[in-house]
This record gives C-alpha cells, structure tokens and sequence, in this order.
C-alpha cells in the first residue's frame, strides 16, 4: 500500500516538473507573461502619475468653478454635470430648462457628532448685467442633519427655464458651511444658455 502510496506521489511530482517545462514552448503562454509584466510596468506608471497628481494638485476642479476654502475642509474634487451624470463641457453651455449641478467632492473637515454633520448652503444666480434670478439664503435650512458619509458629496443645482432679453451668461455665487464648526467653501461659475 505505501509502494502506491509513493509510486502515486512520484508520477504527481515527475508531470508537474513536466509540466513547468512546457510553458516557454507555448508562445501563448509567453504572451500572457509579458502582458503581465507590461500591466506592473503600466501600473508603475500610474501609480507615479498619481504620487505627481497628489503632490502637485491635491483637487481636481474643472469647468472654471472657483473656490476658497476656510476651517479644516480640504476639497478633492468640484465640477459641473447633468442631471443624467454626464460631464458639462469646458465650455459651461446648457439648454433652456436642462439644468447643471455642482459637484462639491469633500475630502474632510466638516464637524462630526455621532456620524452625523450639520450644513447650509445658499446659491445666487444671476446675469451678466446683475438681474438676480435665484437668492437662497440657506437651501439645507430644512435638514437638522446630514450622515457625515452623505456630507462628502454636495450637489446644488442651477437651472434657467426662461429668458428675456438679451442675456450673455450667468454667475452662479455658492457657499456651504458647517453650522458646528468653522469649514466653509464657497465661490462661483459662469455658465451659458443656448
């Protein structure tokens, strides 16, 4: 029984060394491999891209958004898009009644008590000639409370769904606030209606 036992384990030994010879006749086996060593150098590379990004540029902010940031609250990322989830172009350009969110991607700093954060926020908009078109003071006026995860990412909205006159573009004037500590970003963008 233990002759089998041993026969077995050596026929198991003698095709798995076997086995660890065929691969560099296997061109397809090559290939794999050197994709595999291309994907690490890739991600060397990426993962140098990202050392630069962070050390150069620690928010991501497009579409022309200004922003000043007071307290602790660090910002990593702000930009504008539609409701569907897609990017508004550099350009800022929209359609009567489509309307354009602002994405304010929060890193840290807003105060936190029992997993939850108290904000306000307030929006402006108006024309290039200054005819204000929206002025809310507070739009979180009516939430006690947000969870601190939800916090991390606000999105405030702007839409125009008729015009007069001859209107140029709009300023869109924000600021969000923590209500129990002293984090503040505010700032604004233009954008224009077709």
């Amino acid at each position: 029984m233990k002759q089998r036992i041993w026969a077995s384990l050596a026929c198991v030994m003698i095709l798995s060394a076997c086995n660890n010879t065929v691969p560099s006749a296997d061109p397809s086996v090559l290939s794999s491999k050197t994709e595999k060593k291309g994907d690490k150098e890739d991600k060397k590379i990426n993962d140098e891209d990202s050392k630069n990004n962070k050390s150069d540029n620690k928010k991501q902010v497009l579409n022309d958004i200004s922003i000043e940031t007071k307290g602790n609250v660090e910002l990593s990322r702000a930009f504008l898009a539609f409701e569907s989830g897609d990017l508004v172009p550099s350009s800022n350009v929209t359609s009567l009644g489509k309307p354009v969110y602002l994405h304010l991607n929060i890193a840290k700093g807003w105060k936190e008590d029992e997993g939850t954060v108290s904000l306000g926020a307030s929006e402006r908009i108006s024309s290039d000639n200054g005819t204000v078109f929206l002025d809310e003071p507070d739009l979180f006026q009516n939430y006690s409370s947000l969870s601190a995860e939800d916090a991390k990412f606000i999105r405030l909205k702007a839409v125009v769904n008729r015009m007069t006159g001859t209107i140029k573009y709009f300023v869109v004037d924000y600021k969000v606030w923590d209500k129990n500590g002293d984090g503040v970003i505010k700032g604004s963008y233009k954008f224009y209606v077709e």
